[in-house]
């Protein structure tokens, strides 16, 4: 029987970092809203904010708080992703504003579940609409939550 180890385990002993992964991980949300002021347009993009570095995406959710295609054969879709792969979390999502009220798409792309990111740096994640709105409308609020915690670095250990 083989016996597989976690860094955590190795870099921390048993004991878990208090501000990452581990069994005392502590998981925050990134939830924005902006405010779509015209119809929206094919490569039209909603910035949402920013992931800090090390953070590892457990979930999103894209939201429109109303009807952002009003067309009898809606064509509104929208990528989320991040700068360099636009695709990362959704991609060509038709669920979010087609039809009145609330509506809201809580799938991620496999690749985008558990993606950590590594730059170092801040990372923008943003919807990029793929394909424009057929009959489009203004003045809906479109909402971005991502849960995620912060891993440490490895090798240093917190204080």
């Amino acid at each position: 029987m083989a016996t597989y180890q976690a860094p955590q385990v190795t870099t921390y002993g048993y004991t878990p970092p208090q501000t990452g992964h581990g069994e005392s991980q502590i998981t925050t949300h990134l939830h924005t809203t902006a405010y779509v002021s015209a119809a929206l347009a094919t490569n039209d993009t909603i910035q949402f904010g920013y992931l800090p570095p090390n953070a590892v995406v457990a979930g999103v959710t894209l939201k429109a708080d109303a009807q952002l295609d009003s067309n009898g054969t809606p064509t509104l879709a929208f990528d989320v992703g991040v700068t360099g792969t636009i695709a990362l979390f959704k991609s060509a999502v038709t669920t979010v504003g087609h039809t009145s009220g609330p509506t809201a798409d809580a799938t991620i792309a496999p690749a985008g579940l558990l993606w950590k990111n590594t730059t170092g740096l801040k990372q923008l994640i943003f919807a990029t609409v793929t394909t424009g709105a057929a009959t489009g409308v203004a003045g809906v609020n479109v909402e971005l939550d991502v849960s995620f915690w912060v891993e440490d670095t490895p090798g240093v250990l917190p204080i």
